[in-house]
């Protein structure tokens, strides 16, 4: 039985949530699906080379893919990530850099990749000095019609879809969402918030790009602000009976919320605005809410 609300709307929030302090919130449950881009071909296939792809980033590079076709068998994605490494570790960070700013991505030669009839071009994307050594996911670049795996915009039609479904509430409005993909980092979850990374560069400058978001989030478009009146967004990936011990989450409280969400779900991992920093805070996890013991439910427990 969903919870009733003040305002004349049919549609209800899954859940209203009363702390024992007397604080009180709705909570609406979402599960969200990853895409791939373009969606041809077996998506589960082409995800799990991606995400093995992700697991393994480059010191100096991250990449963007284009493909065409679709692949009928899994192939190694083991082999693929020591070639795409070896080809990486051959190239100069500050070359590359050069040339796509004079005469564009395109310009560079790709690393190309076949398996039956799926076919991938891979260009390098050099990190600026300051991030190399620091990134945690090999395959990024906004804007590009490329056959990777998105995963944060899943993300934000899903707190889109619900900031709007529930007229104006008398309460908080947190929307948890589970992201079906094994690998999420907060580079996904950040661009579903708050807009795409993108990197602008000075003409004619020497100086390092800066970075900048797109006003494409959920929480911040063209106009600023929007959707104000989801207070935050819990985000979980893969999360399923069997992960309960292993899945991180993080409650990200939005600034611009009509209703701010209770102070008391600071107890839970969370991330909040400090001025223009965020701040990401450790908290209670599933595994001590639920009691489970390292390594569940695959190891079993000895006494």
């Amino acid at each position: 039985i969903h919870p009733k609300t003040l305002n004349a709307k049919s549609s209800k929030p899954d859940f209203l949530v009363a702390g024992n302090q007397g604080e009180e919130f709705y909570l609406e449950a979402v599960l969200a699906t990853k895409t791939t881009k373009p969606s041809k071909g077996n998506p589960f296939i082409k995800g799990t080379l991606f995400d093995k792809l992700n697991e393994h980033p480059h010191k100096n590079f991250m990449v963007a893919i284009y493909e065409e076709g679709s692949p009928v068998k899994q192939p190694s994605g083991k082999r693929l990530v020591k070639d795409i490494h070896d080809w990486l570790d051959s190239l100069n960070p500050d070359e590359i850099q050069a040339q796509i700013e004079s005469k564009g991505l395109k310009s560079i030669s790709p690393f190309t990749w076949s398996h039956e009839n799926w076919n991938l071009e891979i260009f390098p994307i050099p990190l600026i000095p300051n991030r190399r050594g620091q990134v945690t996911r090999l395959i990024s670049i906004p804007g590009i019609e490329a056959g990777w795996v998105d995963k944060w915009s899943p993300i934000k039609k899903a707190i889109k879809s619900k900031g709007k479904k529930y007229g104006k509430l008398d309460k908080p409005l947190l929307i948890a969402i589970n992201l079906d993909s094994f690998l999420l980092d907060r580079i996904d979850e950040m661009q579903a918030l708050y807009g795409q990374e993108q990197y602008i560069f000075k003409s004619g400058s020497s100086d390092e790009p800066i970075m900048q978001r797109a006003p494409n989030g959920a929480w911040y478009g063209k106009s600023g602000p929007q959707y104000t009146r989801v207070s935050g967004a819990w985000i979980f990936n893969d999360l399923d009976a069997i992960s309960l011990a292993k899945r991180k989450n993080t409650i990200y409280f939005n600034p611009w919320a009509e209703i701010p969400l209770p102070k008391s779900l600071r107890r839970f991992p969370h991330s909040i605005s400090q001025g223009d920093k965020m701040q990401w805070v450790e908290g209670i996890t599933l595994k001590e809410i639920f009691g489970l013991y390292e390594g569940w439910p695959e190891k079993i427990k000895v006494n």
